[in-house]
């Protein structure tokens, strides 16, 4: 049994991996086609996925508050529950393509809603509350890097299968390997992962006490957070985070230890991806006007065909621009504090004000919404993001939480230094 941090937050982003990687990796090949109402099915059913957790009338229950559910049941349930919709949402694609029917991936879109803000909460949790200060940036990147490689794994047999096909559409042996693949997280996350209170720093102490008392205050504690300017100024970030159709460097940034202060550090790399998404932004508009797209009848391009190149590239760079602004807004917030079920709770927000925006974007597409409109709505929504995310980074981003909280038990070798002081 692993009981080290590092080791469980591995094994978190390997979970993630083998779910929402994978499942990136067959939402981006569109089914190969499949029947002429696929394109429009899939965006009702991601905006459906998304809105199931994010809509006014679940919102309290499945997104904001999935943290205080991975605090009541623990790292090990929920991440198990979390991997359900991911195999049950690829096998309704299968369904649709075979039967052209649109209510079975609509409705697991919806029960995929309720798992996937499970299963990111509980990874989150993982990566926030057995991280030390000092290696939080570099614990979010690596679930985020552990996402990507299975995610690209994927991608290749997808595209090794699909290689020779005659016919444009998803042949069952894509659906069956993904179906295997993603049912194998839920016996990962069975067998390998354990609960906060059995896991220890290096130098064997716990990492916090564990007072927790009970599903009622824990939604008092959530009411909480909504009286926290720093997190409502962080809204739109979290909003902004997954606007976007070297993991690992933006950890290496926020935990680099020549830098000292950790608000010069933030400040840092917020900079440097905003220089990202506007040269991203920027690439994408003129692709757009070279190759115009109608997302309800998009071209098929061959990857030997002129346009694929530039979209190819385009693509590689979004990715990118889609995992480091997420890591930064994650790193942001999980600043204001180390107990554990603060952070369960700040995990659950971060992903369910994020799957507002993601429906939202989702919805802009199904609705009809001209591409270029859509990357204009996009990059205005994160430059604001970028700027809200700034301002944050240098006001609250504190020099250190330790010996601040009664619940939290600091790493022996994890000394108070003497940074910049924060008031706010």
């Amino acid at each position: 049994m692993c009981d080290n941090p590092l080791g469980q937050n591995v094994l978190a982003g390997i979970i993630l991996g083998l779910g929402p990687g994978m499942c990136y990796s067959i939402t981006l090949l569109d089914a190969g086609g499949g029947p002429a109402n696929y394109t429009q099915m899939v965006k009702l059913a991601n905006s459906v996925l998304y809105a199931c957790a994010s809509c006014q009338r679940v919102w309290f229950v499945v997104g904001w508050f999935s943290g205080s559910v991975v605090t009541t049941f623990g790292p090990k349930l929920t991440l198990m529950f979390g991997t359900l919709g991911y195999p049950i949402y690829v096998g309704s694609l299968w369904y649709f393509t075979n039967k052209a029917r649109e209510w079975f991936p609509i409705a697991t879109g919806a029960f995929l809603g309720l798992t996937a803000n499970i299963i990111w909460a509980a990874a989150a949790y993982v990566s926030f509350s057995y991280s030390t200060e000092g290696q939080r940036g570099s614990f979010i990147s690596m679930q985020w890097g552990l996402l990507s490689v299975f995610s690209l794994l994927g991608s290749i047999v997808a595209f090794g299968i699909n290689f020779n096909a005659r016919v444009v559409q998803v042949p069952i042996s894509v659906y069956a390997f993904f179906l295997v693949v993603m049912t194998s997280a839920f016996f990962v996350a069975l067998f390998t992962i354990i609960q906060l209170s059995q896991v220890r720093w290096r130098d064997g102490t716990p990492l916090a006490h564990y007072p927790h008392e009970g599903f009622g205050q824990e939604l008092k504690n959530q009411r909480q957070m909504f009286r926290d300017w720093r997190i409502l100024v962080l809204f739109i970030p979290m909003f902004a985070s997954e606007h976007f159709t070297s993991t690992y460097v933006p950890g290496l940034m926020l935990d680099n230890k020549k830098i000292r202060s950790r608000r010069t550090r933030g400040l840092i790399t917020v900079a440097a991806i905003a220089l990202l998404v506007v040269a991203g932004w920027a690439g994408l508009t003129a692709w757009l006007y070279q190759n115009p797209l109608d997302p309800l009848d998009p071209p098929l391009f061959d990857w030997k065909d002129g346009p694929f190149g530039g979209f190819l590239v385009l693509n590689l760079i979004f990715g990118v621009m889609m995992v480091v602004y997420q890591v930064v807004v994650q790193w942001i917030i999980s600043t204001f504090t180390n107990d554990p079920e603060q952070l369960a709770r700040l995990a659950g927000l971060v992903k369910g004000v994020l799957a507002s925006g993601v429906a939202a974007a989702f919805g802009t597409e199904a609705a009809g919404l001209t591409q270029l409109n859509a990357s204009a709505y996009n990059f205005t929504v994160q430059a604001v993001g970028l700027v809200l995310m700034g301002f944050i980074a240098w006001k609250c981003v504190n020099a250190t939480n330790y010996h601040k909280e009664e619940n939290v038990i600091p790493p022996k070798d994890q000394a108070e230094r003497p940074e910049e002081k924060v008031d706010i």
